[in-house]
């Protein structure tokens, strides 16, 4: 009997650890890394080049959020790789969130799981995304412009202000965009399709 109540006891045990692993309720599927930062890199470009144009050496918060919406949109784009929307909302120390906006009111509610985080590396010049499992891809950033552009900028300063340093990414295991491949748990599509 008491053998029965151990066995029982180790069951209910493994039983929880696997519910909480794989069916919590806020868990997300893996994002295909390579799309978020290949649309990322996009956005970021488009919308510099906009700020560029109305002459903005600084994003506001508005333009942030502005931003942020674009960015959202950008990463909804056909074709999809994710099965839910996105939703991006942008957090105090200057990262990016990626979440599943199931009702696409572009705020994460109640069961609407994290899905990825998109940072800047300033001293390595790149941009990280990083999924819900931990994986994290890179990519450098080519030309000086980007990094002294308005909204990266204004990214890098949120950062300064969180207590973030430049050496902060240092000692990331990073995937760089070349190698990354997407885990068969994520859907592929979009801007470069294949790589």
């Amino acid at each position: 009997m008491l053998n029965n109540l151990k066995l029982f006891g180790i069951f209910a045990i493994l039983a929880f650890v696997a519910y909480s692993t794989f069916f919590k309720g806020d868990r997300e599927q893996t994002a295909d890394l390579g799309q978020v930062l290949d649309r990322t890199e996009f956005a970021v470009n488009r919308y510099q080049q906009y700020l560029d144009k109305k002459g903005f050496d600084q994003a506001s918060d508005d333009q942030l959020q502005e931003f942020s919406l674009y960015l959202a949109g950008t990463l909804n784009t056909d074709p999809r790789f994710y099965g839910k929307p996105f939703g991006i909302a942008l957090l105090q120390d200057g990262k990016f969130l990626g979440f599943a906006d199931e009702n696409t009111n572009d705020v994460q509610d109640d069961g609407e799981g994290d899905v990825f985080t998109i940072e800047i590396d300033e001293a390595n010049r790149r941009l990280i995304a990083t999924d819900i499992a931990g994986n994290s891809a890179g990519t450098h950033i080519s030309g000086t412009g980007f990094l002294a552009g308005a909204l990266i900028g204004t990214m890098l300063n949120r950062q300064r202000a969180a207590g973030i340093t430049p050496a902060s990414f240092n000692n990331r295991t990073v995937t760089s965009r070349a190698s990354y491949r997407a885990p068969s748990s994520a859907r592929s599509g979009g801007i470069r399709a294949g790589k």
